[in-house]
């Protein structure tokens, strides 16, 4: 058994996705198996896929959505932690090694997310710098709730069993599905923030899917929503903890509508949030985000 399985969920990125693999074979750590689940590409993706032989396992499926392939590299996974990476993406080459290290310095958490940085062009990537391991750990996910690192929840390694457990990922399209599947986790034993060195390296780009709209809002709904119907575990005893991760999100997801010209649809998800803010009430954020509002739409029409 490898102590990582790798999944890759791919969609029409043949011309990404062969960078993204040479980052995965350039790791300093080998003990994984790579798993490219294919969503139904209709460019060169198999092609490619097809030149690297038995180095990786490829799984393919009609066009159903990233969760859907996740969840099918999760089924299909020989390892005892899955760490996912998104085909546009890289690792510098000592990501896995670092999990590895965390994971047995740490007692074997459930979850280790490490940290991100944006690039446009893969040079950057390559100026990144390695060193020894510095993390905060957490009893588990929902215990981090105050701390104040940004959380990259494409940037995880996940122990296989608890994948299983709480169901992998949701098969709806939305961008939040990750973020989703940390909550699920949230009472899993373990977590641990890797604070430096950077393990992901996050293309920037126009066809990103943190850059759709629609999918945003309708991702955040689907958050708040599942917190309502009481999805999430930790009862009513960790239900702090979760609006507090919740609804930063939340006021995240606004304002970055409202400053991409999306008024309607940030006034429409700060309305849905009104109800959690009752519990963890932000008064800045509650008294001022109107106000913005209207600002924004009135310099909008000038």
């Amino acid at each position: 058994m490898p102590l990582f399985s790798v999944v890759i969920p791919t969609y029409n990125r043949a011309a990404l996705l062969e960078e993204t693999l040479a980052s995965v074979f350039a790791q300093t750590l080998t003990d994984h198996e790579v798993i490219v689940v294919d969503d139904g590409s209709t460019d060169e993706t198999l092609a490619l896929l097809a030149r690297y032989g038995e180095r990786i396992r490829v799984l393919r499926q009609s066009n159903a959505g990233q969760g859907v392939a996740r969840n099918l590299g999760i089924r299909e996974a020989r390892g005892e932690y899955v760490a996912f990476l998104d085909s546009d993406d890289l690792w510098p080459p000592w990501t896995l090694a670092t999990f590895q290290q965390v994971i047995r310095e740490q007692g074997a958490p459930s979850v280790v997310m490490g940290r991100a940085h944006s690039f446009q062009h893969s040079r950057e990537v390559s100026d990144l710098e390695s060193g020894a391991p510095r993390v905060q750990r957490f009893d588990d996910y929902l215990a981090s709730a105050d701390a104040t690192f940004i959380r990259t929840a494409c940037a995880v390694a996940v122990r296989t069993e608890a994948l299983r457990r709480v169901g992998g990922f949701s098969d709806k399209r939305i961008s939040a599905e990750d973020y989703d599947l940390l909550y699920r986790l949230g009472i899993e034993p373990g977590f641990v923030y890797v604070e430096s060195p950077v393990t992901l390296g996050y293309r920037q780009h126009a066809a990103s899917s943190s850059r759709d709209f629609d999918r945003g809002y309708e991702g955040t709904v689907f958050l708040l929503e599942q917190e309502r119907r009481g999805s999430y575990p930790g009862g009513a005893a960790r239900r702090r903890e979760r609006l507090a991760m919740l609804l930063f999100g939340l006021r995240h997801v606004t304002h970055w509508m409202l400053e991409h010209g999306r008024s309607r649809q940030a006034l429409a998800l700060y309305a849905r949030g009104l109800r959690f803010h009752r519990v963890l009430p932000r008064w800045r954020y509650l008294l001022g985000f109107p106000p913005w509002v209207l600002a924004t739409s009135l310099r909008s029409r000038r």
